[in-house]
């Protein structure tokens, strides 16, 4: 298991990248919007920090204490965080109001993680209740790595960030659509110095912080096809509608995911 100080500088490197990856208030009034107002118990998964109010009672969970110590705005008397695995949660059955999260159903190892995530997230809800989870996707038709890299080159792509999951949703090939992150840098190697590329084509070359750090990475995430996180959904008792969002490079490929019980 990675040391605690290895998560907090995880942290800290993820409230800097800004979108897509993290959300702002723009997001979080979407997710209120779809989900009603919020009111009753949040269950938040994953640390989120424009996500942290967004009920009347907030319980947010994350793998470890590390994200917390780095993203958590703190814990109050309507909000706190705790360690916790997605899989198992420390929630009563039929007690959420809502579920929401950013992510969470991407960075998992595998799609049985997946569904065992839409399991708990079925087993807390409130009879009534849904979820608003945004997810990366990959884009209908699918794109190669190689095409990914030709638009980037071609100036078709607004950022690093956007890059990075363009390239990530391009390796993970069904059915299993997982992919090493390693496996991301390798594939960005003919660019070149990747600030260098980004100033030559107007993007932020801070972001190629955020890119490199996946070198020797052992993690693995889930970029499933639209259709496929409906299957797995469906599976255990969740219907699933997509709503998309607007307003920053690779929306497109980020839509939420509205889940409530069938």
């Amino acid at each position: 298991m990675e040391p605690q100080a290895h998560w907090e500088r995880l942290g800290h490197r993820l409230a800097r990248m800004g979108l897509p990856q993290v959300p702002g208030q723009r997001l979080a009034d979407h997710a209120a919007a779809l989900l009603g107002g919020c009111e009753g118990l949040t269950v938040l998964l994953g640390l989120t920090p424009a996500f942290a109010d967004l009920g009347a009672r907030v319980e947010a969970f994350d793998a470890t204490p590390g994200m917390i110590a780095a993203v958590w705005p703190g814990d109050t008397a309507l909000r706190r965080a705790r360690v916790a695995d997605w899989r198992a949660l420390p929630v009563q059955s039929g007690t959420a109001r809502q579920v929401i999260g950013d992510g969470a159903l991407n960075s998992v190892p595998d799609r049985a993680a997946v569904r065992a995530v839409l399991a708990e997230v079925r087993r807390v809800l409130a009879p009534g209740g849904r979820a608003a989870i945004r997810v990366f996707t990959r884009p209908d038709p699918a794109e190669t790595a190689a095409e990914v890299l030709a638009a980037a080159e071609a100036g078709r792509i607004a950022s690093l960030n956007a890059l990075r999951w363009r390239i990530a949703a391009a390796l993970a090939l069904g059915p299993a659509h997982e992919v090493a992150v390693a496996d991301i840098v390798s594939v960005v190697a003919p660019l070149g110095d990747l600030a260098d590329f980004a100033r030559a084509r107007g993007m932020q070359p801070d972001e190629a912080e955020h890119f490199l750090a996946y070198r020797g990475s052992p993690a693995r995430y889930v970029f499933p096809d639209r259709a496929v996180l409906e299957a797995d959904a469906e599976a255990v008792g969740l219907g699933c509608a997509w709503v998309p969002t607007e307003g920053y490079p690779g929306a497109d490929l980020c839509p939420f995911a509205v889940l409530g019980v069938i």
